[in-house]
């Protein structure tokens, strides 16, 4: 019988010292990064567009959106915000300014930050799923997303 309670006590010691040791162990590291969203147009004037960005790889969480480098997508894109806690966003803009006014070739138009948990290096995929000029028109234009390492 006493052989028996010495066994129990030692498989409680050991248990217990187990579950301290997970509670002090560190938590993953966790960093902020931001993705850089442009849209190439080409020669056409970019007056609209909308894409869908989520991480591939990673523990990532989207925690901020803000707008471009051109004044006509300088404001925050439209998005969901109770949906962009999640490791996926669509965002969308519209600009109503005249055809000179609106950029075209290659301009940033959002920077979408992030919260990185752990240290493996994220991976995103995003689609343009609309570019259009100011009459509502679909144009050919090309999506890039340049990360932080990249910056």
């Amino acid at each position: 019988m006493r052989r028996v309670a010495v066994i129990v006590l030692v498989a409680v010691l050991l248990g217990s010292t187990g579950r301290a040791n997970n509670r002090n162990a560190p938590p993953p590291a966790t960093r902020f990064d931001a993705i850089d969203v442009y849209v190439d147009s080409g020669t056409q004037p970019l007056a609209a567009y909308q894409l869908d960005l989520s991480a591939k790889t990673g523990d990532v969480k989207i925690v901020g959106i803000e707008g471009g480098e051109h004044s006509a997508f300088a404001d925050p894109p439209y998005y969901d915000p109770a949906a962009m806690q999640h490791d996926r966003v669509i965002i969308a803009a519209f600009n109503t300014a005249l055809p000179e006014q609106l950029p075209k070739g290659m301009t940033r138009v959002a920077t979408i930050h992030v919260q990185v948990a752990g240290e493996a290096q994220p991976t995103f995929q995003a689609e343009l799923t609309v570019a259009a000029t100011l009459d509502g028109k679909p144009i050919p234009a090309h999506l890039v997303l340049q990360t932080g390492a990249g910056q």
